[in-house]
């Protein structure tokens, strides 16, 4: 891990200042400013739906080496789906709604699971 460059310390030692000395307006004004942008939230939303893409294929195989049930491979499958449309969602731009879809469909499939 490298130190940060002497312009981001500075950077930061003035932000602290400056949130320190400003109104509580100005400082909600001074966060607001360092949100996420939607291109930084698309790219999240993506990154999340690779590696629950991964992990359900990873998860398919290692079930159906293991000779396990079919309601289980369906479901590991059906998880994989979910996480292709979060993907394809977040790609379009779509990130709250492809956030919502997968945790709904995630809380279905670990009761579909349970049964």
């Amino acid at each position: 891990m490298s130190a940060p460059g002497s312009n981001d310390y500075e950077r930061l030692q003035q932000d602290m200042l400056r949130m320190r000395t400003s109104s509580p307006a100005d400082r909600r004004a001074f966060l607001r400013q360092q949100r996420n942008t939607p291109r930084n939230a698309r790219t999240v939303t993506m990154l999340v739906a690779v590696v629950y893409l991964v992990g359900g294929i990873g998860q398919t195989v290692k079930g159906a080496a293991e000779h396990q049930s079919g309601l289980i491979i369906a479901v590991t499958v059906a998880a994989t789906a979910l996480a292709g449309v979060m993907f394809e969602l977040g790609r379009r731009g779509r990130t709250r709604l492809a956030f919502a879809v997968f945790v709904v469909g995630m809380i279905v499939l670990s009761f579909v699971g349970a049964l």
